[in-house]
């Protein structure tokens, strides 16, 4: 039996490390994770195979010995020839045989079937959609562009062609392009909670991320074992994070307020409730964490003038006391002092030692001051 091509599957050379190999893991079932409900059978079929396959391919890829045994096994694997052909090529069912070759990660064969599938049913959606996939596989995005639009042309009541459209040019950045696909698959099938997320996802890229902060959170509620949407209303908080946050001139942001802070506790909590695995995700909420820590941390955020201060502290002390041995008007004199060199060090400590947002505040423009949550 032959192997399956895991590393065309995931989409990564043959001598990926493991972070890479994880990660593609990762992107591959968010891109498959919502096929799996998908009402249409091969669709599903499609989706439950593939989610299968990237299964066994983590479990392989993963542990150095199995992927030694199965590296070794994949290089002697000699490809069998085609099966001969007993009837002419368009009796053949081109289409059933490119969802094979795409099940088993075996991108070139399915486009080039797909292609057959549709010079031989050229008014078959379906067909269309199947050579869209293969080629978004191979990274052919112009020509998926094409096929997808096609499928959505010939049939634009079908959910399914619309998301992997929006899929299409999620990948490519383009979300305002995106948008629009999701929402049609939404409208279509309002039940598919997986339709909804990507329409807040698409908002929260396009800077609406109150818009889809209200759509992520109302998905994860009435799924909230899913992981995928779990991970979307993680980035749509950990963007209201650092949105509430002040702005500079250069892009970088910080806490310049209590209420920032406090508002960032708050949508923290909501985030380490979700318990996100993803790495990246991870290590992204990771710095708004410490730079949330570094605002609430009190302390001496500068030691300026402090030897200037001390000094004339210690002299006006002296001379108070020296002067408050006196009696009369020289006592007098000597307690101003004394209280002007207690004042000045209060004065200099409270400039100086107090929270991170605080000294973020002082350190920044009335502009920037303005610019944040108030």
């Amino acid at each position: 039996m032959a192997l399956d091509n895991y590393y065309n599957i995931l989409g990564v050379a043959n001598d990926a490390s493991a972070d890479e190999v994880q990660k593609a893991i990762a992107e591959r079932r968010r891109e498959w994770t919502p096929r799996t409900g998908h009402p249409k059978l091969e669709t599903r079929q499609l989706a439950e195979q593939t989610i299968k396959n990237l299964a066994e391919a983590e479990s392989i890829l993963l542990d150095r010995a199995k992927r030694n045994d199965y590296d070794q096994q994949l290089a002697a694997q000699v490809s069998a020839p085609e099966p001969t052909q007993t009837g002419p090529a368009e009796d053949r069912d081109w289409l059933q045989i490119a969802r094979e070759y795409l099940i088993q990660g075996n991108s070139s064969q399915a486009n080039y079937a797909a292609r057959e599938a549709t010079d031989q049913q050229g008014e078959n959606p379906e067909a269309w959609y199947i050579r869209g996939l293969s080629s978004v596989q191979l990274g052919n995005d112009a020509d998926a562009e094409f096929e997808l639009s096609e499928a959505v042309r010939l049939n634009p009541n079908d959910a399914s062609y619309h998301a992997e459209l929006g899929d299409l040019y999620k990948n490519n950045g383009i979300w305002a392009k995106a948008l629009p696909e999701y929402t049609r698959a939404s409208q279509l099938e309002p039940d598919n909670v997986y339709y909804s997320a990507f329409v807040g996802l698409s908002e929260g890229a396009l800077g609406n991320i109150e818009k889809a902060h209200g759509i992520l959170k109302t998905a994860y509620e009435k799924q909230p074992d899913a992981e995928l949407i779990r991970y979307f209303y993680g980035l749509a908080l950990s963007d209201m994070i650092t949105r509430a946050w002040s702005s500079y001139h250069d892009g970088t942001q910080s806490i310049l307020s209590e209420n920032q802070l406090n508002y960032s506790k708050e949508k923290l909590a909501l985030i380490d409730s979700l318990q996100i695995p993803d790495i990246d995700f991870r290590n992204d909420v990771n710095e708004i964490r410490m730079n949330m820590q570094q605002a609430e941390l009190v302390k001496f955020w500068s030691y300026e003038g402090a030897g200037m201060v001390g000094v004339g502290a210690v002299v006006a002390l002296i001379i108070g006391l020296v002067l408050l041995g006196t009696g009369g008007g020289g006592a007098f004199v000597g307690l101003l002092l004394i209280a002007a060199a207690v004042g000045a060090v209060v004065f200099w400590v409270n400039a100086h030692r107090m929270p991170g947002w605080k000294w973020n505040w002082k350190q920044s423009s009335p502009f920037v001051r303005q610019t944040g949550l108030q």
